[in-house]
């Protein structure tokens, strides 16, 4: 009684003991003893770790203030009519930023400052932050009214990268009231992290970026929405969804699935279309004509034939010009994030929906993102300049 049994285990065996822990528990166990504390440091730890976390929904509930959904149950959450909205925050952090959440990988959060243009990337679970150097150096010429971003780690290398897209405003002539000045070119810049440095790369053929809330990250690319330039002179413009190999640093596209309305047509927010990942698919959401609401998924990725309709609901979601379905349980409910302002729920089973969370003190929107907690420290990039909160 009280031997300490886990002193005879081997190490790689008390690694995959510890991996297999909630976040919070393994968090406790780095206060156990030194070696437990030296253990969850190392890459074993941390890497079986990010292998086995699992993403749920990071949502800022207060100021500064976040709860992550883990989404454990499959079937969903069980909804009546007199008793809804209980939602079970499993994980809770708090950063020192005001900044909204960008996006994340492998624990790490990105932040984006739209008004000071900071750009940080921090672990709520190691409590280590680095602010990025500024993108915006570069030559006078250049104007940037307009950019986006997008962060993920690569496939094969596992570098952690920031994209930049942003547009280039054209010279103007002095003669510009008589000759229209030429379409906007858009260029994209590229940061690995513990490198210290921003890189040009070539953005490919003329495109409209439309994505404004940054790329999507998927299958170690990031995916924005599009609408590709095939004539310099505007005769044909078709909506897509670029793509971008963090590995080869190589922009390409995907056509949208077939009889979806054209945003060029409609030009109106009640249409307008997001990507975003569903049941391990690249998924495209928009409202329908009738007020429905549509998921197409792409079963095979990179196929564009495999474009099947996932779902289709109707006048559910309320008066919403953008949304971004989050999850589909496996009976058929749906977790919509819409505008930015509230969390809805549609539930399958009574054919209505519900507001599972919505920010009372905050009148633009919440932040909110897919987040798997892990233990990787920022200390690893050598290169950067690591603070702790």
């Amino acid at each position: 009684m009280g031997e300490d049994l886990f002193k005879y285990l081997p190490s790689e065996i008390v690694v995959n003991i510890l991996s297999r822990l909630p976040t919070r528990a393994a968090m406790a166990c780095k206060c156990v003893c030194k070696p437990w504390l030296g253990l969850l440091a190392t890459p074993e730890f941390v890497n079986s770790h990010i292998s086995r976390s699992l993403p749920g929904l990071a949502v800022e509930t207060q100021s500064k203030s976040f709860e992550v959904i883990e989404f454990v149950d499959e079937l969903g959450f069980d909804f009546d009519e007199d008793n809804y909205g209980g939602v079970d925050f499993n994980f809770k952090f708090e950063l020192p930023f005001d900044e909204p959440i960008h996006s994340s990988a492998n624990g790490l959060i990105f932040l984006r400052d739209y008004n000071r243009g900071d750009l940080i990337l921090c672990n709520p679970v190691t409590r280590d932050y680095i602010k990025l150097p500024s993108p915006r150096q570069t030559t006078s010429g250049d104007q940037h009214g307009v950019e986006s971003f997008g962060f993920g780690v690569s496939r094969t290398s596992d570098q952690y990268k920031v994209v930049r897209i942003f547009i280039k405003a054209p010279v103007l002539r002095e003669d510009y009231q008589k000759i229209p000045p030429p379409m906007p070119q858009y260029e994209c810049q590229v940061y690995t992290v513990g490198t210290g440095t921003w890189r040009r790369v070539p953005s490919g053929s003329p495109r409209r970026f439309f994505s404004e809330f940054g790329g999507l990250l998927f299958n170690g690319n990031l995916h924005w929405m599009v609408i590709e330039i095939i004539s310099d002179h505007l005769v044909q413009l078709v909506e897509q969804i670029c793509c971008f190999d963090l590995e080869t640093e190589l922009f390409s596209s995907f056509t949208l699935p077939p009889r979806t309305p054209s945003l060029l047509l409609v030009m109106g927010l009640h249409y307008r279309k997001e990507p975003s990942v569903l049941r391990d698919c690249l998924c495209v959401s928009h409202f329908a004509e009738d007020g429905g609401f549509v998921i197409r998924s792409m079963k095979e990725y990179g196929d564009e034939k495999s474009w099947t309709k996932e779902v289709l609901t109707r006048e559910v979601c309320g008066e919403f010009s953008r949304s971004c379905p989050i999850r589909i349980f496996e009976n058929g409910d749906i977790l919509i994030e819409c505008d930015r302002k509230r969390l809805f729920y549609y539930s399958n089973k009574t054919k209505a929906g519900y507001d599972l969370f919505f920010r009372e003190d905050q009148e633009e929107h919440i932040s909110t993102t897919m987040h798997a907690p892990s233990f990787l420290s920022l200390e690893n990039f050598a290169v950067e300049n690591v603070s702790s909160f």
